[in-house]
């Protein structure tokens, strides 16, 4: 539960990059729909994202700018949770409000299946903050 929020926290928090790969072209168009976790990259290594066996964790930019995560914490009984705030794309950089809490990050990758950012936090909780890629899937 504890990375799951961490993780969900991330993606909004995360949004901090220092890559300037502007030649991928994101469109709000693009951008708007949900998107499941699917891995993390950090420290050279790749993270599957652990979904429950009932539902999978979520984010989603919808059309009008507003901005959802879902998380399930249990499946017996089904318990989840949600956080929504709002979302601007300005160029490759994505940027999200929750709750007054203002973060940004670097899309690197998207298509129409796939979403990856790279935002810069402390990953493995050990004092420094390492450049993760955050994996999404459309599907």
């Amino acid at each position: 539960m504890k990375k799951l929020i961490v993780v969900a926290l991330a993606v909004v928090a995360l949004f901090a990059s220092c890559s300037s790969d502007d030649s991928v072209k994101v469109t709000e168009e693009k951008l708007a729909k949900k998107w499941y976790y699917k891995s993390d990259q950090a420290n050279g290594n790749t993270y599957p994202y652990e979904h429950m066996s009932c539902a999978k964790d979520y984010i989603q930019f919808l059309a009008d700018g507003s901005y959802l995560e879902y998380y399930i914490t249990t499946c017996t009984p089904l318990n989840f949770g949600t956080s929504t705030g709002n979302w601007v794309l300005d160029g490759n950089t994505v940027t999200v409000s929750i709750d007054g809490d203002i973060n940004s990050g670097k899309i690197t990758s998207i298509s129409d299946t796939a979403l990856q950012i790279s935002v810069v936090y402390d990953y493995d909780g050990d004092g420094d903050e390492e450049t993760v890629k955050v994996n999404f899937t459309s599907n």
